[in-house]
């Protein structure tokens, strides 16, 4: 799919996550929850993967290491702050404004990218919308034990997000998406059951967590991993930066609550920062191609004059 339905796609559906999941840790804990998701995610991801997957070559141990990190390690730092009473507002701001500063720096020091004025500037515009959008419900969030929680989950995004760059590139998304799935039901899953949790079986329940598993644990993941195979790691992270303002539009229309005129001004803030990334990298990825091109004709040129 063309970039212009993948990455709208992407936004909406990461959005959405933030709106179910809310709807989600009412009916039940944090451990349970992530177990039940990721069960329904495996289950499904698997098959899909035998069955169309290029398993030849993948980095099998390396891909469930991000699994590790995008999954377990980020939905557990989120709703574990849920749990612990970080609301909703400043969960998105630690996870969406700061992940794509942390992932940029990662990228960059990693040597992955190259870090210029251009590509921070995009991402300082960015994150200064996502704290317009979230303003008004910031002034009464309170800082404690579960902020420090949520920033250990976005640290795990961030990582994750860096090295499935480096290491799932080659990888076939569907198989990429299934080793992670699996990779999280096995670490989750004897924690459920060891230490249990509160369980409401309900519709809401049974909706919340099938989009949960297969809307987000498998499209999401899937578009993720699939920009990550032709876009830089700091992209990616920018586009996280539209997600807050995209929930806020999304929670007034499933679930009633009110939007304020700054989630409209700040989305438009952080759109313009995501534009500015998208271009520089749209700029300089036909420089990137020409350099090696440039080499070889010049070493060509060199060895017909010999």
């Amino acid at each position: 799919m063309p970039d212009r339905f993948v990455l709208p796609l992407f936004v909406a559906l990461w959005s959405s996550g933030y709106v179910v999941g809310a709807l989600a840790i009412d009916v039940a804990d944090p451990l349970p929850l992530l177990a039940l998701r990721f069960t329904l995610a495996a289950l499904v991801a698997v098959p899909l993967a035998l069955r169309h997957g290029r398993w030849r070559g993948a980095p099998l141990g390396r891909l469930a290491m991000v699994g590790v990190l995008l999954q377990v390690v980020q939905f557990g730092g989120v709703y574990g702050g849920f749990a612990l009473g970080v609301p909703a507002a400043l969960s998105a701001l630690a996870m969406l404004g700061l992940s794509p500063l942390v992932t940029t720096g990662l990228a960059v020091g990693s040597g992955q990218e190259r870090g210029d004025m251009r590509l921070w500037a995009g991402l300082a515009v960015g994150v200064l919308g996502v704290a317009i959008s979230l303003a008004p419900e910031l002034g009464s969030a309170r800082v404690g034990v579960g902020v420090a929680v949520t920033l250990v989950g976005m640290l795990g995004l961030a990582s994750a997000t860096v090295l499935q760059r480096r290491w799932g590139a080659v990888a076939d998304p569907r198989v990429s998406v299934a080793a992670q799935a699996v990779t999280a039901a096995l670490i989750v899953d004897p924690a459920a059951l060891v230490f249990g949790g509160h369980v409401d079986v309900s519709p809401q329940l049974v909706l919340c967590t099938a989009w949960l598993a297969w809307g987000m644990g498998i499209v999401s993941l899937l578009a993720l991993v699939s920009i990550l195979r032709r876009h830089a790691a700091s992209a990616l992270a920018a586009l996280l930066l539209a997600v807050p303002a995209v929930t806020a539009i999304g929670s007034a229309v499933a679930l009633g609550e009110a939007l304020h005129p700054a989630s409209l001004v700040g989305m438009l803030v952080a759109m313009a920062g995501i534009g500015a990334v998208l271009r520089r990298e749209a700029e300089s990825a036909p420089a990137a191609v020409a350099a090696p091109a440039a080499t070889a004709a010049a070493r060509r040129a060199s060895l017909a004059r010999c």
